[in-house]
């Protein structure tokens, strides 16, 4: 999945870009035939850059080439960096201080999530609910044409893809990747005169998701009460002198600016000019 990390680095495949929007289009691609098309598109605006954009294997941040296991309609991995963010005060105390403090943080907002879990007026998650509007929205623009079975044809524009209600699947590989009926599976269902809420995962359901906040984290006593079996108490690492003088001179970044060559830094301006006018 797209994170910061590969952002940094699809700065130089946006630099052969005119939009960042190709790039995210292809990385919101579904099914494979999509991510040629929007590959294609990419590539009549620089072949350099839909060639640099291959070197990143498309496995990992194109959704056309996710497994289905997991329901999700997102592309990103910035849950992880939002709680390395979240717990930035914490990472810096000592280790017991600060699993102490994650411990609470993590405590405190679990009952929270839960607590708003409990308000939900629907029988499933508000951000499940949205999207599912959304493509019933999209829906409406769809023909459908039946094969008097359980397979349909749908025409949105010029393209066309097949939905299953047998098996639960679409071509477009939207109601798997995400467990939530895609617009053809809607129109799909409304053919069918049946309710296409009730096709929605039950991953995105009020009982599942408070089912995952059960378990509790249990509240820990202060460090008085803690025993400490001397067998297994933890000792300061051994310190360890290193071979050569140490290095004072800072380690920069590959995409950090250096200092241009030539130049003079200010203390030894001055002392070249005390010996020139001295």
């Amino acid at each position: 999945m797209v994170c910061k990390a590969y952002r940094s680095q699809l700065v130089q495949v946006l630099e052969w870009c005119t939009n960042e929007e190709d790039v995210w289009w292809s990385a919101w691609s579904t099914y494979e035939e999509e991510f040629n098309d929007q590959l294609k598109s990419m590539g009549s605006v620089s072949k350099q850059a839909a060639k640099d954009l291959l070197w990143y294997p498309p496995q990992h941040w194109c959704r056309a080439f996710f497994d289905t296991v997991c329901k999700n309609h997102s592309c990103e991995n910035n849950f992880t960096e939002s709680f390395n963010k979240w717990i930035l005060e914490a990472r810096a105390k000592p280790i017991i201080k600060m699993l102490e403090d994650i411990r609470i943080k993590v405590m405190k907002r679990l009952k929270q999530l839960e607590e708003e879990g409990k308000r939900w007026t629907e029988e499933y998650c508000p951000y499940s609910i949205d999207l599912y509007h959304d493509f019933r929205m999209i829906a409406q623009g769809c023909q459908v044409v039946a094969n008097g079975d359980l397979g349909y044809e749908m025409d949105e524009g010029i393209d066309r893809h097949i939905v299953n209600l047998a098996t639960k699947k679409c071509t477009c590989r939207t109601w798997d990747l995400t467990g939530i009926p895609c617009p053809y599976a809607i129109k799909a269902l409304e053919h069918d005169r049946l309710e296409p809420l009730n096709e929605m995962h039950w991953w995105y359901s009020k009982e599942a998701y408070l089912f995952v906040y059960q378990p509790k984290i249990q509240p820990v006593m202060g460090e008085k009460f803690w025993k400490i079996d001397p067998s297994q108490a933890m000792q300061p690492p051994q310190i360890h002198k290193l071979v050569g003088r140490p290095k004072l001179k800072r380690v920069r970044e590959k995409d950090e600016a250096r200092k241009k060559e030539g130049l003079w830094s200010k203390r030894i301006a001055n002392d070249m000019w005390k010996l020139c006018y001295w």
